[in-house]
């Protein structure tokens, strides 16, 4: 049976140790990490993931527990040993590059190799050759700074190669690029632990990377709360029968990478309970949700779309309920488009809503879609409550709130059922008219 290449046991990293401010940023942390796999270290920021990567690379010493690699305890060796390992056994990926700013591209990646004493022959057909393969060949002879953030970090592959290294560390690697540069290095490093048989360690907070590691440790407070296999790919490390299966809290986990395996549970159970529809029919609704939403299909076929079967690509619903979704998506729609445009502040006298028009015609569409009646003072006091949630004056919890108050505290003097209703509707309203910028 093969033996792992790197094998953490009861592993603690300890700052400050044994003075007031001591801080473990890794607590009991095992792990068995073989030739050749390709791993994901995932979390949120400060989670640890990024000190168990330096711990495993020769920076960070254990405060407790041991980290073998290749069976050897690496801070046991000598300065001058644990060099060598670390420049021949590990290659590294920055998240910003770390490229020198003075040097060419073709020296930058050939600089590794100085300190391997190879000579300057050697060292230029070997970066010239990496550079080509990464396809930043053409830009050799340029500086850093002449490059695309997308080819600063292919140039930083090439580099990170030079050495022929047996274990790829890669640090964030494309926390700073867009969407195109992005997947091109992401295939690079596939591609290196697909052909190159090289061992990929990658730390990554982004849940659209998972599905090319072999398995995947979730770390969380300096803890690893759950390692997931991945079944879409053949297994390296010897797994029992079965242990690949995929449940639906592993597809759950996927959806919620941050939620703990406590929320998935219950976020399964809330599935069972509240809907008839299976893992399949759900995604296979959202998928067309969203085509919907971006206006790429009509409503007609989106409720054709609702009733084809599922082998035939769709989600197998009842005529009647694929009718009654796309009357209420294509309410929402509507609705939010309003908002939208009013938060956008068009000056087109065409689009524009002033505040308080926009919150007539919601209040307008809530009413009729709830089939409630207001008097005229409730009606004006539900209008302004639209205008201060659309503006953000107040959140969501206060809007509720203010809806159960009575109509002399400027509300409506709902029961919690129906405030609850209407404020869960409005919010869906709001979510489809609103942007959110996601920050890493």
């Amino acid at each position: 049976m093969a033996k792992p290449l790197i094998v953490c046991r009861d592993l603690s990293i300890i700052y400050n140790k044994g003075k007031s401010n001591e801080f473990k940023a890794l607590q009991g942390v095992n792990t068995d990490i073989y030739e050749g796999e390709y791993i994901i270290l995932f979390g949120a920021s400060g989670s640890g993931k990024s000190t168990l990567m330096y711990s495993i690379q020769g920076s960070l010493p254990p405060g407790e527990g041991t980290l073998l690699i290749r069976g050897d305890d690496i801070y046991s060796y000598p300065p001058s040993e644990r060099v060598y390992f670390q420049r021949y056994v590990m290659g590294i990926i920055f998240q910003s590059f770390n490229l020198i700013g003075s040097l060419s591209v073709l020296d930058n990646v050939a600089l590794p190799m100085i300190f391997c004493d190879a000579d300057r022959t050697t060292r230029e057909r070997r970066a010239q050759s990496l550079l080509d393969r990464f396809g930043v060949g053409h830009v050799s002879h340029k500086i850093p700074a002449m490059l695309s953030g997308g080819q600063q970090q292919r140039v930083s592959v090439a580099r990170s190669m030079v050495n022929d290294p047996k274990i790829l560390l890669a640090d964030e690697p494309t926390g700073n690029l867009d969407s195109v540069s992005t997947q091109q290095v992401m295939d690079k490093i596939d591609e290196i632990n697909t052909f190159d048989r090289r061992t990929i360690i990658m730390v990554s907070h982004n849940a659209a990377h998972l599905s090319y590691a072999h398995r995947v440790y979730y770390l969380k407070d300096g803890f690893v709360v759950r390692e997931v296999v991945n079944p879409q790919r053949k297994q390296i490390k010897p797994v029992r029968e079965g242990e690949t299966i995929v449940t639906e809290l592993e597809q759950l986990a996927r959806l919620y990478p941050y939620d703990s395996v406590d929320t998935l549970r219950v976020k399964s159970m809330v599935n069972f309970l509240t809907q008839q529809y299976t893992y399949d029919q759900l995604i296979r609704l959202e998928h067309a949700i969203a085509l919907f939403i971006k206006g790429k299909i009509n409503k007609d076929t989106f409720i054709r779309a609702l009733i084809l079967k599922l082998e035939q690509g769709g989600v197998e619903i009842e005529e009647k309920e694929a009718k009654r979704m796309a009357h209420t998506a294509e309410l929402l729609i509507h609705q939010s488009d309003d908002i939208r445009r009013f938060r956008a502040k068009k000056d087109n006298d065409d689009i524009f809503f002033s505040q308080h028009k926009l919150a007539e015609r919601l209040r307008d569409h809530l009413l009729y879609a709830h089939n409630m009646k207001l008097s005229k003072e409730q009606n004006e006091n539900l209008v302004e409550m639209i205008a201060d949630r659309v503006t953000g004056v107040i959140e969501e919890d206060q809007f509720n709130e203010r809806l159960m108050k009575g109509v002399r505290g400027r509300g409506l003097s709902l029961d919690s059922k129906e405030s609850d209703s209407l404020t869960r509707y409005f919010e869906k309203i709001i979510a489809q008219g609103v942007d959110v910028s996601y920050k890493s």
